[in-house]
């Protein structure tokens, strides 16, 4: 056995000889040969070794079973000679493969060698040699560290690790200056790259130029003029090429950089044309300088959180960086330039980006030329936008822009390019509409018609696609379906927003003596298209839908202007009718129950109900019996989804208002509350949009335990158009009393209000339906609604009308004769006293307190319409002194708070949420407050001490100083906000409870030793001027209102308090009324202990002043001498106060007597 190993061992080295001697003679290739064939017998003998060495053992063995078979010893040295040696081997290829420049080959070798041998210093070396040479230098690095470690004098190791090092700096430096925008500008436009290197380094670039610093920066260095000039240069080149764009690029295919043949054919063939993916990244850098983003602005997190109509409508405020690349690109390119290059790329072919895959490996490279110009539209379009920003006041006379923008839209082959379109004229026309009167107003061109046009064929498109999801719901997954129509339906929403926009800067009444447009012809040019009988049913259904939702735009831009054309065109009612039925063209199409038949429902529905705001489209309906029609259809319940049954019940519940024939038509047409409890069965049973059935389990629990439920959006906000228009009837609020369905309707909806509300789900919309509805629920016919009024608000005839002019204009309007007054909007009954306080009492059970603070606290902020609901029907709550505790307990502190700070603009409703704060202030132990309710309260009520109301002054009063009663916190901040003063301007009334109340709240904050030390400073100072503070004179005055006792009582116990200041105790004794306190202390009645406590403690704490200084004795023996005659009538604390000033003073005199009186002896 030991000499067939010897044999192997020999029979190897003789090989790795051999290969040896081929490498001195520079023949690598025999080497490695020779290297090759020893690696293979050294395989063969390291896989059939332990085979040998088996049998061999095998044979020893004894016939006995019991015996065990050993290996022989010297095996496992044997085979690890034969490991090192193989190691060896390897090693010595990977230099030939070196030598030959096969450094892939090399680096293979030296890993198999470290895994044979892991301390082989000759395989970490090579093998960092070829590392270095594939340009791997971290790698070598950490080879050559190996190495050293290995064997710490390797010198070899030592200079390459030095060499290395150097490298690697280098390189870095390199890196980093490539990566400097110039460079970067330099690669992008340099023609000798590869297009997709090019491409990378123009996006890294607009990805630095976003900074504020490097985008002017990019500017100031020519960075922009030269993309601007290269772009240009492209189409100029065109131009002269007569027309044909890209045509030495069109059979051309894009390059990668692992193709540098194929890049250099395509330079030369190109003659450094801009390749097209190129230019889209062009594009895409300078829209990245032009347009303004959120992180240019350092407050725009802040103004986020504080969006507000006056933000929305304020002059668009671009960043300096921006503005300036917009001027400067505005000079470079003019819109009849941007014209030309889209006009130039749309004729090229365009395609999507979605819907095609790469074609190579490289995915820049892979995209079709098609894809590659559609994303050059889009940046082209979006830049145009932003610099068309710069001439917003007159964009409407620009027709290129306009034209540019058309021509985008007419782009049926790519979402993106119509997208960017719709962006750029939305960017320039709210910027536009921001502006607003202060320049002039917009013309009607034949640009501004072609667009609207445009984009009105846009959502055409885009419907026809979603109308027809159910005959492609087979065709795609879920997920590309779902992609698919998210994308569509956001490019419908952009674009039906453009649409609203520009109707509304046409429709703008603002125009000097200038001609208005004639929005009548524009209107009938859009609509009647989509009006017109066609022959296909199907193809109706979808038309007639978009004539529908383009109605409704006209009618959210310009309500005036889409009323005349209703009102002129009285034939498209029927057809309004016939469509929210269901009827038009559904039955000769099949389209029943269709994608296309709901949506049409939906948009003639969404028609209906902005009608129903203008009595004589109403009263148009009704005579076209939409009634019975919509009873008819909402009763259907087979046929019709939950959405649909609320909105048309919605619709129903509108018409009911109208009149009261009106109204017992609607009611004999519809029981509402079948429809209520139907729909919140439906609603508990889906615990989502109501429109599609989910496990039901989980939302019944919910419901039944009381707690919030997840509603959609819209369904929720139908239920609550049907509630905010039955809640206007005393028959219906009635029912919700008497009827078994009342509560528990009632409670599902404030159950549900409470899940969106907590959820921050509801639009302003829908909470102020929910609040409005339940402010009606409370209300009563005898209680009195007045129109709003804004403070500040210019042009109002109520605005400089104050409560007893208002009233005095009700009362004359009542003796009009009939024929004078205008048309009534709507008759309702909100029913009796006694009904509303049932219904208060009913929803206090139902926490409504709770329902209205989840919707008023909520985020984002309510609007002030919403605000002034709440602080509505919180007055309801709290005019009854039994609902206080409960509103206090479920949130209505805070709700009033938010509702009073944000009803600054409407004084009327503010002073209801000041109200009713105040009201549970006086009712309820201010301890039960939160630290920050207390405080916040303060300020909340200061105004109410300075109305013009006495009653809500005496309130406020009363409220502010239970308040004071709570904490040295509390009376700080009344007494820096100004609420002394509030209720010193209450003593000079004639009411003698206004006069107690700013006593009693004058008695309450001279408890604060602030208050006292301020007072006592005042004096100070007005005595060195032998003067007297008015405050003081005042409750010193006070003291003597005995027909008044609370202010009297007040007044002293002011006194008392405010005397335990040294500086007040030791000042007032000279004041003309001071004698004030022992007049009343004299005139009190035995029974009037408070008022005697009081006095007392007041001598008392001038007493003690007095005491310590010989100056008062006079004053102080006054003191005493009123105590001693009143003495009879103290009890208790008096008393006690009374016998302590007698007894020191006794001493005291006994004291002086001794001192007095000579010694006998």
């Amino acid at each position: 056995m030991e000499d067939l190993s010897n044999a192997t061992l020999a029979r190897l080295q003789a090989l790795k000889e051999e290969g040896n001697a081929e490498f001195k003679r520079g023949k690598f290739e025999s080497a490695i040969e020779a290297y090759s064939r020893c690696l293979a017998d050294a395989s063969d003998t390291l896989d059939k070794e332990p085979d040998v060495l088996g049998g061999a053992c095998a044979a020893s063995l004894s016939s006995s079973d019991s015996q065990v078979a050993e290996p022989r010893k010297e095996s496992p040295a044997i085979l690890k000679r034969v490991a090192e040696l193989k190691a060896q081997i390897l090693c010595n290829r990977a230099l030939c493969y070196q030598r030959t420049k096969q450094f892939a080959a090399a680096e293979a070798d030296c890993t198999r060698a470290i895994a044979l041998h892991p301390a082989y210093v000759k395989s970490y070396y090579r093998r960092a040699v070829a590392l270095d040479a594939q340009g791997r230098r971290k790698e070598c690095v950490e080879d050559l560290q190996t190495c050293l470690r290995l064997q710490p004098g390797n010198k070899e190791a030592q200079e390459m690790l030095a060499g290395v090092r150097d490298k690697v700096m280098k390189e870095e430096e390199t890196r980093v200056e490539e990566q400097l925008p110039e460079n970067l500008l330099t690669a992008g436009l340099n023609d000798v790259l590869t297009a997709s290197k090019r491409v990378a380094s123009l996006r890294q670039l607009g990805a630095f130029v976003q900074e504020r610093k490097l985008r002017r920066q990019f500017l100031r260095d020519g960075g922009l003029r030269r993309v601007a000039v290269a772009l240009k240069s492209q189409m100029d080149s065109e131009l002269e090429g007569n027309g044909q764009p890209h045509r030495s690029l069109e059979s051309l295919p894009e390059t990668t950089a692992s193709d540098p043949v194929a890049s250099e054919e395509s330079k030369s063939s190109a003659d450094a044309v801009l390749p097209v993916s190129v230019e889209a990244a062009c594009w895409e850098l300078l829209l990245s300088v032009v347009q303004q983003h959120q992180a240019d602005d350092e407050d725009d997190a802040n103004k986020a959180l504080q969006t507000s109509v006056e933000a929305v409508n304020a002059p668009l405020q671009v960043d300096a960086p921006v503005l300036e690349c917009r001027q400067a690109l505005s000079g470079l390119w003019t819109p009849n330039d941007f014209l030309v290059r889209l006009r130039q790329l749309l004729r090229a072919g365009v395609a999507r980006s979605d819907g095609l895959a790469a074609t190579a490996s490289n995915e820049e490279a892979g995209k079709l030329r098609t894809v590659w110009r559609g994303e050059a539209c889009d940046r082209l379009l979006r830049t145009m936008g932003c610099v068309m920003q710069l001439q917003a006041a007159q964009f409407d006379e620009d027709a290129s822009f306009l034209e540019a923008c058309a021509a985008g839209l007419e782009c049926i082959d790519s979402r993106e390019v119509q997208r960017a379109a719709v962006a750029a004229l939305v960017g320039v026309a709210d910027a536009r509409r921001r502006l607003g009167g202060r320049v002039a107003a917009v013309r009607l061109r034949h640009g501004l018609e072609k667009c609207l046009e445009d984009a009105l064929q846009v959502v055409s498109d885009a419907e026809h696609e979603l109308a027809g999801e159910d005959a492609r719901s087979q065709l795609a997954t879920a997920s590309k379906k779902s992609d698919r129509l998210e994308a569509v339906s956001r490019l419908q929403g952009q674009t039906e927003y453009l649409i609203i926009t520009l109707i509304a800067l046409l429709a703008d009444k603002d125009r000097g003596k200038e001609e208005p447009p004639d929005m009548s012809r524009l209107v009938d040019q859009l609509l009647s298209p989509y009006f017109r009988p066609c022959a296909d049913p199907e193809e109706s259904v979808v038309t007639l839908t978009v004539g529908l939702k383009a109605l409704r735009l006209i009618l959210t831009a310009a309500r005036e202007v889409a009323r005349a054309y209703l009102i002129s065109a009285s034939s498209i009612l029927p057809y309004l009718l016939a469509a929210a039925a269901g009827g038009v063209g559904t039955a000769q199409s099949g389209a029943a129950g269709t994608a296309a038949h709901r949506r049409q429902q939906e948009a003639a529905l969404e028609v209906l109900l902005a009608c129903m705001d203008f009595p004589e489209l109403r009263a148009t309906l009704l005579e076209a019996n939409a009634v019975p029609v919509f009873a008819k259809v909402c009763s259907e319940s087979a046929n019709v989804g939950c959405w649909m049954r609320a909105r048309l019940a919605a619709a129903l519940a509108r018409l009911s208002v109208h009149d009261e024939d009106v109204r017992i038509q609607v009611f004999d047409s519809i029981d509402f509350y079948d429809v209520l409890d139907v729909l919140v069965s439906e609603i508990r049973a889906a615990g989502g949009d109501g429109r599609q059935v989910a496990e039901p389990s989980t939302e019944a629990k919910n419901a039944q335990k009381g707690q919030p439920m997840a509603v959609g959006e819209e369904t929720f906000r139908s239920l609550l158009e049907i509630f905010f228009f039955l809640s206007l009837h005393g028959d219906f609020k009635a029912r919700l009393v008497t009827g078994k369905k009342g509560a528990r309707v009632l409670r599902t909806l404030l159950q549900v209000a409470n899940g969106a509300g907590k959820k921050g789900a509801s639009s302003s919309l829908t909470r102020y339906l929910l609040l409005q509805s339940l402010c009606n629920i409370m209300r009563s016919r005898e209680d009195r609604q007045r129109q709003r009024r804004r403070k500040g608000e210019v042009g109002s005839p109520l605005a400089d009308v104050d409560d007893e002019q208002l009233q005095q204009l009700e009362e004359l309007f009542k003796k009009l004769p009939e024929g004078a007054k205008p048309a009534a909007n709507g008759e309702v009954d909100l029913g009796d006293k006694a009904l509303a306080t049932q219904l208060r009492d009913m929803l206090l059970d139902l926490n409504v307190v709770h329902a209205i603070a989840v919707n008023v606290c909520a985020t984002p902020p309510p609007s002030s319409n919403v605000l002034c609901a709440a602080a509505q029907a919180l007055k309801f709550l709290c005019e009854d002194s039994r609902h206080r505790g409960r509103a206090v307990q479920e949130g209505g502190i805070r709700t009033l708070l938010v509702a009073a700070s944000g009803l600054e603009e409407f004084p009327d409703d503010q002073r209801n949420a000041r109200q009713a704060a105040a009201q549970l202030c006086i009712t309820t132990n201010p301890a039960l407050f939160s630290y920050r309710e207390s405080l916040d309260l303060v300020p909340c009520l200061a105004p109410l001490l300075k109305d013009r109301h006495e009653l809500l002054q005496y309130e406020g009063a009363l409220a502010l100083t239970n308040l004071c009663a709570l904490s040295e916190e509390v009376r700080m901040r009344a007494w820096l906000g100004g609420v002394w003063e509030g209720f010193e301007d209450l003593m000079f009334g004639e009411n003698e409870l206004l006069r107690a109340a700013g006593l009693e709240g004058w008695c309450n904050l001279s408890a604060s030793p602030t208050v006292q030390t301020e007072i006592g400073k005042k004096m100070e100072r007005f005595a060195a001027e032998k003067q007297e503070v008015q405050d003081m004179k005042l409750l010193l005055a006070f003291t003597r209102e005995t027909n008044n006792p609370r202010a009297q009582s007040a007044a002293v116990a002011a006194l008392a308090m405010l005397l335990a200041n040294e500086k007040v105790a030791r000042c007032l004794p000279a004041y003309s009324l001071f004698g004030n306190l022992a007049l009343s202390l004299e005139e009190a009645k035995a029974e009037q202990e408070a008022l005697i406590v009081r006095c007392v403690s007041a001598l008392y704490n001038v007493w003690i002043e007095l005491s310590s200084s010989e100056a008062g004795t006079e004053t102080r023996m006054q003191i005493v001498k009123t105590l001693q005659r009143n003495q009879q009538k103290l009890t208790g604390d008096a008393q006690h106060l009374a016998k302590e000033v007698l007894t020191a003073e006794l001493s005291q005199t006994n004291t002086h007597t001794k001192e007095s009186t000579p010694d006998s002896s």
